[in-house]
């Protein structure tokens, strides 16, 4: 599978592979409030929360309700299967990497989704984000090679904790900025879900526009390292 942007060191600066990554956890972090708040109270981003709902309904008997549930799984599992085949076939075609085309989508079918009719199944909306986000994650795999996740935060935190641990035990300062710099994605998908929720709020479905918003900078600086890598050769 074609190397994620965020991994190449050559590709891009280290400063614009951290901003990248905080805007696209701020967007992970948006999706999460929004398909929670507005769309069923279902988790988008990560699929645990869907497995643990649909055990508890399919055990209550409630098969209506625990087969909602499952769209949004078989979405993610389509996503990640996408970024396997996608950036091999796109390789051959394309001068812009897949991460870039992959961001111009997102934004693409955020922006549609925004205009969809509150009164539309809220299957519409969940399964388009869950697929989004399964893409999300397993093309933005790593930043600065750091390994890290924009979509949720479990293991953040748990890599946070670890470095933050031999960073003190081993007083080294390599650990330190490595715990930083977990708890600095953390910190921007929360923001992102605070956001989220202030908007919703205010503008209901609308709010989604403010993740392609975000986006565009990123578009942008992946868009500005293709040009210029390939003008390079």
């Amino acid at each position: 599978m074609e190397q994620s942007a965020l991994n190449e060191d050559n590709r891009i600066s280290k400063g614009a592979s951290f901003f990248i990554c905080i805007m696209l956890a701020s967007v992970g972090g948006f999706l999460e409030s929004f398909t929670y708040i507005l769309k069923g109270g279902v988790f988008c981003n990560a699929q645990t929360g869907n497995f643990a709902m649909f055990a508890i309904y399919f055990a209550s008997k409630e098969y209506k309700q625990a087969a909602y549930y499952i769209f949004p799984i078989f979405a993610y599992i389509i996503g990640i299967s996408c970024t396997i085949y996608i950036p091999k076939w796109l390789s051959k075609l394309s001068i812009l990497h897949w991460e870039t085309i992959f961001v111009f989508c997102e934004i693409m079918i955020l922006f549609i989704l925004a205009f969809i009719p509150t009164s539309a199944p809220n299957g519409i909306t969940n399964v388009p984000i869950s697929f989004i986000c399964a893409m999300q994650y397993n093309t933005f795999r790593k930043s600065n090679g750091i390994p890290l996740a924009t979509t949720f935060c479990t293991n953040n935190l748990r890599q946070a904790v670890i470095h933050f641990c031999s960073g003190v035990e081993q007083k080294s300062h390599e650990s330190k900025i490595k715990s930083l710099y977990y708890v600095s994605v953390i910190l921007f998908f929360v923001i992102g879900a605070g956001i989220g929720t202030f908007l919703i709020h205010i503008i209901n479905e609308k709010a989604i526009l403010f993740c392609c918003f975000i986006l565009l900078p990123v578009l942008f600086i992946l868009f500005f390292y293709d040009i210029k890598n390939k003008n390079s050769f």
